[in-house]
């Protein structure tokens, strides 16, 4: 079964010996990050992470929670991922014609699967407005990053006209008590949101939850095709409707079981530097503008835990996030290009930047048109390189795929692009931990009881 909320997750990973809590006091500037980046690396990705004693707080804060593939399994309660895809690949097959976006939408519009209206709100039981953020012990993650962020909020946005939701995982910069700077990538529903809003001159709800069913954060965290409601989705997935509230300030609903709940808009032409912000690139994201959420409304559980992850060089949790979605969305890409029998990405390439496709069956497309197919979809739309073969991906070590990218090139049989620039930009500067930070980690290793 899916936990439905935030502690019964983490009821879930200690029962199964895969959580480990640290008592004694920490910083969330810096120590708390360096130790869950340390975590990360180590052995199958680490087990979860439940801070107790935060210094300057007194919420806990519950990381690495999805850093592993048994740990994605658990939290939409299977026993393997390639259940969900399974079933989502055989619905597509029994579904009248259309593309995979288009059926996927009708599925998960079935009134069965739509948001249940749950009256009772654990998360109104305390309402600290007055206090703002400055009661949520947001990490610095990096000594060059521009402050403390949000990083595993679900930020809920609605259209203007069509009222239509979006769910998605922005990063989020704290500014002091009422501000905070929200990133929403280019492409995003909830930039495209935010555009519908202010070409009309009117601000934005927003709606930030943190916790509730971890199956919905990862749920955010998948690019889904249009009209396709990230809460829906869920529910089809579970087979059971995810329970939401409505907000206290605006028209947009959460997460019922949610932990932490922030409201508030974003007013047209008002923008500050967000950033510097260390990612998984390997290299800092460069400080530029954001839009400004002035903050109206933040409540809480009585016993609230502050979830978050850590952004940085891999491997680290959000592998784990992507995988999941890449298994997910691969069914929708097999529907459409039949051909295609399975694809992977090395974690190196997070984000799907680079993808090994293997291409099976007929009729296989010329090279351009399975281009065109391939970067068309919601897979494979931000990879950066697509490499085709025609054996079993899952059956390749990596030095066998570099074997074949460099010795199966044929000049007579590839697009565009003969040579990549894969320098670093002039300036760009490296994520590292500080010499202090990994000192201080060292020295107190033992007594964090890891």
């Amino acid at each position: 079964m899916s936990p439905n909320d935030l502690n019964s997750f983490i009821s879930m990973l200690e029962n199964s010996g895969d959580l480990s809590r640290v008592k004694c006091q920490v910083d969330p500037v810096l120590e708390i990050a360096a130790i869950i980046n340390r975590v990360c690396k180590s052995g199958a990705g680490g087990k979860a992470l439940l801070f107790e004693n935060v210094q300057g707080s007194g919420l806990s804060i519950a990381a690495n929670l999805f850093g592993s593939c048994r740990r994605m399994a658990d939290c939409f309660g299977v026993d393997d991922i390639e259940i969900l895809a399974d079933k989502i690949k055989s619905d597509l097959a029994a579904t009248e014609e259309g593309t995979s976006g288009e059926i996927l939408a009708r599925l998960t519009e079935l009134p069965e699967f739509a948001a249940a209206h749950a009256a009772d709100a654990p998360w109104q039981e305390l309402d600290m407005t007055a206090q703002g953020l400055d009661v949520i012990p947001a990490l610095q993650s990096w000594p060059g990053d521009g402050g403390r962020y949000l990083t595993l909020g679900q930020v809920f946005t609605s259209h203007p006209v069509t009222g239509e939701t979006n769910c998605g995982i922005y990063r989020v910069q704290l500014q002091d008590r009422h501000r905070a700077l929200l990133r929403c990538h280019p492409g995003s529903g909830g930039a495209a949101h935010l555009k519908a809003w202010h070409d009309r001159g009117k601000a934005m709800p927003v709606a930030i939850a943190l916790g509730g069913p971890p199956v919905l954060t990862c749920a955010a965290s998948i690019s889904l095709p249009g009209h396709v409601s990230e809460v829906n989705f869920v529910g089809y997935l579970m087979d059971s409707a995810v329970a939401m509230s409505p907000g206290r300030t605006s028209q947009l609903s959460v997460p019922a079981t949610a932990e932490i709940v922030i409201e508030g808009r974003i007013f047209p032409g008002e923008s500050l530097p967000e950033g510097p912000f260390g990612n998984h690139t390997g290299y800092y994201a460069p400080s530029a503008p954001a839009p400004v959420l002035r903050v109206e409304s933040l409540c809480m559980k009585a016993d609230a835990i502050y979830p978050c992850t850590v952004v940085g060089p891999p491997p680290m949790e959000n592998i784990h996030l992507a995988r999941t979605a890449g298994r997910l969305l691969l069914p929708l890409l097999q529907h459409d290009c039949p051909w295609v029998r399975d694809v992977r990405m090395p974690i190196e390439s997070i984000f799907h930047r680079v993808a090994l496709v293997s291409v099976a069956g007929e009729p296989v497309p010329d090279l351009e048109a399975i281009q065109a197919a391939l970067q068309s979809s919601m897979l494979l739309k931000g990879s950066k390189l697509i490499v085709l073969i025609d054996e079993d991906v899952g059956g390749l070590e990596q030095k066998e795929i570099y074997w074949r990218i460099i010795n199966r090139l044929d000049d007579a049989r590839r697009t565009e692009g003969v040579v990549v620039d894969a320098r670093g930009k002039p300036g760009a500067r490296k994520v590292m931990q500080a010499e202090v930070s990994l000192k201080t980690i060292e020295g107190r290793w033992e007594e964090y009881g890891l």
